[in-house]
């Protein structure tokens, strides 16, 4: 009865500890709403009265946000024509997921919007060869919505139990191969800008798509099809590659420009307006001017494969069959995924963030900008967008240029909405080639070249290059959030390689007392790893024939319970031999647990059944040993009482040793 009544007590705590974490969430949900407004209220009083106070810094904000804003225009229709989307969702889904996510934020200046790592997710939905690829483009996004929703509650969910406490296990080296990844896998989507239609035409025509038989309503964007590949010996090839070099010039070498130009008795600096637009506008106009004017052979734009109709988001519940099974099967898998890759983005971003700033801010803060992206890919799902994730090059532009406030984000919001809004004809002469020059030069800057010096020089243990090389080629093959949960499996399993290996047990024989003592010390972590070599020395030796066996833990710590079940087998091994004399009088001496290891061991009645504070016992060099925590006095005799005398509170009896100690 008495295990019973502990294996109860034990559980009912787990229980209460339950209940207690999902009572806060409760308790923080009802404040959210029921404050929101109020505390809403005051930020904007709070701000508007800094503001008034800080005109420069008002300035800087509002500067920076048209410079993020300008930035946004172009990753967003890229990534959206990644997506297969519409580029005017891609527009809708920077808004969205800038807006909030800017504000809900312990990090001002973060930007958000539709990012790399989520769409290369999110094209798997709206391909032919991918898990939909049965059914109409239209059906197709409108799954894309509803894992969108689903992403975004599962993010909500993460940011509410503050489950960011464990982004604190992903190694850097998984990092890296995300990273890597990242960058080949938006590389490899890019290359569409070098393939055109059999016909030799750049005007995409759409066609009525035919399924089970039935014509399928014309979608607002549909991807290319029926494509090849541009010809060296072809004019329009050259003519791609000028433009796409071009723009892959200009991002590069205008950050390099540092004088400032003056215009009478003003200082202008050459990077007033960002590489990524300058770019697009040089590009557009050799398009239309040389390109189109001149030689009359003009290349794919934007306006070829989707239009800007300058409208605004409408409210769109997502059109799913909720109750059919093969729905949920498709829809939770890409769902968690886009939240693994979304909240990996965040993270990353979020420590860039504490780097620039020179902040260090506790980690569990992270779990509001989770909400944040939460609560923005929520909103953006019901205005018939595809949400996003926290953008790292805009980022860390944002605070270098100055902004520490969430006023720039929202600058660069409503920008977003009003470029789509009034200015969706100029977009759509932008050619596709300046977008991919603008990509290939995100990919340059995203891909970690210090990897191949890890790799020549050997800087980094080999089982760190091996993960990044391993997560790397994964995020290409499969998907970014697979591989980042294969990665972190496999730096696990390292670690406890080496955790394991780092374990030692040496024998030290000692003659201090009367019957003598045999010291058995066992340094390292005690854990699944390492116990069977623990338990293999203790196989093999036929050397405890002493009345007193001690087991000296002072450098050791038990982890899990195969630690615990190598301890008790060690006992009734050590106990139970027949020497002369028997076993009768024998006993095991576990010395210096630490106190979180005391009370896994003790956890066990067989290990907590005869704990006594003994006195100090001898080392090996007779200086007399100070216990960390506790020591635990096994004797064979009352080990077979076979639970006689089990005791019911395993806690208070460690508890009252530390006091005696």
């Amino acid at each position: 009865m008495a295990r019973v009544a502990l294996y109860a007590n034990v559980w009912r705590t787990k229980l209460d500890q339950a209940k207690d974490v999902l009572a806060l969430a409760v308790r923080g949900a009802h404040r959210a709403t029921t404050r929101l407004p109020i505390e809403s209220k005051d930020f904007f009083m709070d701000s508007v009265r800094f503001f008034m106070h800080n005109p420069t810094s008002l300035k800087n904000e509002i500067l920076s946000g048209v410079s993020i804003s300008l930035m946004q225009v172009p990753e967003s229709v890229a990534f959206a024509f990644v997506a297969n989307i519409s580029p005017v969702k891609g527009m809708f889904s920077t808004f969205f997921i800038g807006l909030v996510g800017g504000f809900i934020t312990t990090m001002p200046g973060m930007v958000s919007g539709i990012a790399g790592g989520m769409v290369a997710i999110q094209k798997d939905l709206t391909s032919d060869s991918g898990p939909l690829g049965d059914m109409c483009m239209v059906d197709r996004v409108e799954w894309l919505y509803a894992t969108t929703l689903l992403c975004g509650i599962i993010q909500v969910l993460i940011g509410v139990f503050g489950i960011a406490k464990f982004l604190k296990l992903v190694p850097h080296a998984v990092m890296v191969g995300f990273m890597n990844g990242l960058a080949i896998v938006i590389f490899r989507a890019q290359l569409t800008a070098f393939q055109t239609d059999k016909d030799g035409s750049q005007q995409q025509q759409q066609q009525q798509q035919i399924v089970d038989g039935k014509m399928c309503p014309l979608p607002d964007y549909e991807p290319p099809k029926d494509q090849r590949w541009l010809r060296l010996n072809e004019g329009q090839t050259w003519q791609v590659l000028v433009i796409v070099f071009l723009s892959m010039a200009i991002m590069i070498l205008q950050t390099k420009i540092k004088r400032r130009l003056r215009i009478w008795k003003f200082s202008i600096s050459a990077n007033i307006i960002p590489s990524s637009l300058t770019a697009m506008i040089v590009c557009t106009l050799i398009t239309k001017l040389i390109y189109e004017k001149a030689a009359n052979k003009p290349i794919r734009s934007i306006g070829d494969r989707a239009t800007f109709p300058g409208n605004v988001p409408m409210g769109h519940i997502p059109d799913v069959p909720w109750s059919e099974g093969r729905f949920w099967r498709v829809v939770i898998e890409k769902a968690v995924l886009l939240a693994v890759v979304g909240l990996v983005e965040t993270a990353m971003t979020w420590r860039l963030c504490q780097k620039i700033i020179g902040e260090n801010i506790p980690s569990h803060y992270c779990n509001i900008d989770f909400l944040g992206q939460g609560f923005g890919n929520l909103l953006s799902s019901f205005f018939a967008s595809v949400g996003g994730s926290v953008m790292v090059g805009q980022t860390t532009v944002n605070l270098l240029n100055g902004s520490r406030s969430r006023l720039s984000t929202f600058v660069a919001s409503f920008l977003i909405l009003l470029y789509v809004a009034v200015a969706g004809k100029v977009i759509e002469m932008i050619p596709v080639a300046a977008l991919t020059g603008i990509l290939f030069v995100v990919v340059v800057k995203t891909f970690e070249w210090r990897t191949l010096v890890y790799i020549l020089r050997w800087s980094i243990p080999l089982t760190d290059i091996v993960t990044i090389v391993l997560v790397t080629v994964l995020a290409v093959v499969t998907d970014l959030a697979i591989a980042v949960l294969i990665g972190i499996a496999w730096s696990a399993v390292s670690v406890a390689w080496k955790m394991a290996s780092d374990t030692k047990v040496d024998e030290i024989k000692q003659y201090t007392k009367a019957n003598g003592v045999t010291v058995v010390k066992i340094s390292g972590p005690l854990f699944f790893g390492s116990a069977a070599d623990v338990s293999m020395f203790f196989n093999e030796t036929e050397r405890f024939q002493q009345s007193t066996i001690e087991l000296d833990m002072s450098d050791a710590s038990v982890y899990d319970s195969s630690g615990v079940e190598i301890l008790k087998r060690l006992v009734a091994e050590v106990c139970g031999k027949s020497g002369e004399g028997g076993s009768q009088g024998r006993k095991v001496v576990i010395k210096g647990l630490d106190r979180k290891s005391a009370l896994l061991v003790t956890r066990s009645l067989k290990l907590a059944n005869a704990i006594s504070p003994s006195e100090p016992v001898a080392t090996a060099d007779a200086t007399p040993y100070s216990a960390r925590s506790t020591d635990i006095e096994i004797n064979a005799d009352e080990l077979l009482l076979d639970g006689e005398q089990e005791k019911a509170d395993v806690r208070s009896i460690v508890d009252d040793a530390y006091k005696h100690h």
